[in-house]
């Protein structure tokens, strides 16, 4: 079989290797320097090919990046459908697979990019910002919502910023990607601090 007719029948792998390589790519050289004809030449095919499957690099880091953030965020909003879950539980999943499938994989450095790199490519950041942490947003709103009517916010007005739960994870990303080589950052620790300083202990609800 010819590897042009194996593309035709398989464009489903085409498109994760092309993905593959310019994660690579970006996570060496950083969104600006990557070019698609250097994803092309990673991949090993033409240049060509790799625009029947995206017209352009932002949909390539996009895609990417939905991709690392989408399976967490399903399982997070699962969590707080489900009434039962004490919204403590659901955020200290929430960190608990922000740690597994982000920082202690590559996939750390494109969250590192879109930090800095999204001011230069405003169309990347207000992607990320429509898709994913909106739709975050919108379910820590309904967490920490939750949790100040049940009692167990230390400050109530806690739930009027659930920004304030991503920064330890925005902390953390900067942290292991810069800084990580001079000083360790024990990231679970920090989490579990950070729940501590949101939420009254159990049996202290108000």
């Amino acid at each position: 079989m010819s590897r042009k007719r194996r593309e035709k029948r398989d464009p489903q792998q085409r498109r994760a290797e092309i993905l593959a390589a310019a994660f690579a790519l970006f996570a060496e050289r950083g969104f600006a320097a990557t070019r698609m004809e250097d994803v092309a030449a990673r991949a090993g095919i033409a240049k060509g090919t790799v625009y029947l499957h995206f017209p352009d690099k932002e949909r390539l880091f996009t895609e990417l990046a939905s991709g690392v953030a989408s399976p967490i965020l399903g399982e997070i909003e699962e969590l707080a459908r489900n009434e039962a879950t004490p919204p403590r539980a659901a955020l200290s999943m929430f960190y608990a697979l922000f740690r597994r499938d982000v920082l202690e994989t590559e996939r750390r450095h494109l969250l590192r990019l879109i930090l800095a790199e999204g001011p230069i490519f405003p169309g990347v950041a207000e992607f990320y910002h429509r898709e994913i942490i909106s739709r975050g947003l919108g379910v820590l709103r309904i967490l920490l919502a939750r949790a100040a009517s049940r009692g167990d916010l230390r400050n109530p007005a806690i739930a009027e910023v659930p920004q304030l739960v991503i920064a330890p994870a925005l902390t953390s990303i900067i942290w292991t990607t810069l800084f990580e080589r001079y000083e360790h950052l024990d990231t679970g620790k920090l989490f579990d601090v950070f729940l501590d300083t949101l939420f009254l202990p159990e049996g202290d609800a108000r």
